[in-house]
């Protein structure tokens, strides 16, 4: 991928063109802690889940601006307004930009980066602007939302440096989700500054406590373009960090002790803070042809165990039985595939991959169900189901065009083998989802 870069002189270039722009050095302070996860926060019951997870916030990544830097910043009582870009389906796609999916999206879940030396040093308000012109005040501009991390840990030790990203869920329920059009006003125009969205960011706390609290400077150029670790990127990859589509090397400062006007970060790479956004941007792309039901069609459940269309015989746990999905891109050189299994026990899942569908779409009797996907069998592997769902690929696994060794265009088809060890139909201790065939594209 094409990485741009920005050399200290284009820096200090940048600065000489901003209106009232200057350096501000004597804010920046090393990253002496490790960043670790705080976990989430639920802003509709101001509760917290203390572990890594997105819980249920949108599966999209739409903005991301984590790339480190190594530094951050005090507040010292000043708030901080920064400016992004989430793109329209018009927004063109060049070194820093491509194009969204969407007018506008339904903002779910924030994240935040940020090092104190304060016991309660991690609450912060986070503003959001959905249209904001570049390193400007926000006095006057009518908010979109307020997003808070009110109980946000801070240091074990007053006076030692503790680093956290904080994740705030306004997926609910009940939801506390706000909206904001892309590119400013659902449409993009050139040039870049008229499609920003803005956000200020301030702490909580007394601005005597601020000196070495304050938000992680994000975005690296050299190593990370606006569009890494996010949606929007491809191959699509939200392990990445990225320096925010359309946010700059400057920032504005006002209500504090620090005259208000434009400034920057000295020598560092890029001045502006660490910020990613969640969203189901585009909603879930569903691919694949079902086939081979346990609804009486084709070839009999063993045991009259019918389900209904769609899924696979019925089981001990669910009498409509069990169904295998698939949602992604079906493309070979850009496979973003997952197989989920519903309405299964809480027991083990085995994904499989065939070459036919069997009998010609029948299926053959096999265990408490049928059997969907024949020819050449490839176990893609094994999952256990949590409240009746499983899916395929999980974390590291390997893609399911990369496993099931699909190396040239064309159609496999797919199920799910799970374990039914009540006292069910046949003997057996197993039984099987309904059939999905999936056309392959390179």
């Amino acid at each position: 991928m094409l990485r741009s870069s920005l050399t200290l002189a284009g820096l200090v270039a940048l600065g000489a063109a901003a209106h009232a722009q200057q350096a501000i050095p004597s804010k920046v302070k090393p990253v002496t802690a490790t960043v670790r996860d705080a976990g989430v926060f639920h802003a509709a019951t101001g509760t917290w889940t203390r572990k890594a997870t997105q819980v249920n916030i949108g599966l999209d990544i739409i903005y991301n601006n984590t790339a480190p830097s190594g530094y951050f910043s005090g507040l010292s009582g000043d708030i901080f307004n920064d400016e992004g870009r989430l793109p329209s389906q018009s927004s063109p796609s060049n070194l820093n930009s491509r194009p969204g999916c969407n007018a506008s999206y339904s903002i779910d879940g924030v994240q935040i980066g940020y090092c104190t030396d304060e016991p309660l040093g991690g609450g912060f308000n986070l503003t959001f602007f959905e249209t904001y012109a570049e390193c400007t005040s926000i006095t006057g501009l009518i908010p979109t939302a307020v997003v808070n991390t009110a109980g946000a840990p801070g240091t074990g030790t007053v006076g030692v440096l503790a680093c956290w990203n904080v994740t705030v869920d306004l997926a609910g329920p009940p939801s506390t989700a706000f909206t904001m059009a892309a590119d400013g006003d659902g449409t993009w125009v050139a040039p870049d500054n008229s499609n920003l969205f803005g956000w200020s960011l301030a702490s909580t706390l007394p601005p005597a406590q601020q000196l070495n609290t304050g938000p992680l400077i994000s975005g690296d150029p050299s190593t990370a373009t606006g569009f890494d670790g996010t949606i929007w990127d491809s191959p699509v990859n939200l392990a990445e960090v990225g320096t925010g589509m359309g946010t700059t090397n400057r920032f504005y400062v006002e209500n504090g002790p620090t005259a208000p006007g434009c400034y920057f970060f000295g020598g560092l790479p890029m001045s502006s803070f660490y910020l990613e956004l969640y969203a189901t941007a585009c909603g879930p792309t569903f691919t694949g042809t079902p086939f081979c039901f346990g609804d009486g069609t084709g070839t009999a459940c063993p045991c009259a165990n019918n389900g209904t269309t769609g899924n696979g015989c019925a089981s001990s746990v669910s009498a409509v039985g069990a169904n295998i999905s698939a949602v992604g891109n079906a493309s070979i050189s850009n496979d973003s595939v997952v197989l989920t299994t519903a309405m299964t026990p809480n027991s083990s899942v085995l994904f499989f991959q065939g070459t036919i569908q069997q009998s010609a779409g029948a299926g053959v009797q096999f265990g408490d169900g049928k059997r969907c996907a024949g020819g050449t069998v490839v176990r893609l592997g094994t999952k256990n189901a949590t409240a009746g769902l499983a899916s395929y690929p999980v974390g590291a696994d390997l893609p399911v065009s990369v496993r099931g060794l699909v190396a040239a265009p064309g159609n496999r088809t797919y199920q799910g083998w799970y374990r039914n060890a009540a006292a069910f139909c046949t003997p057996s201790t197993f039984n099987l989802t309904n059939g999905l065939e999936i056309a392959w594209g390179a």
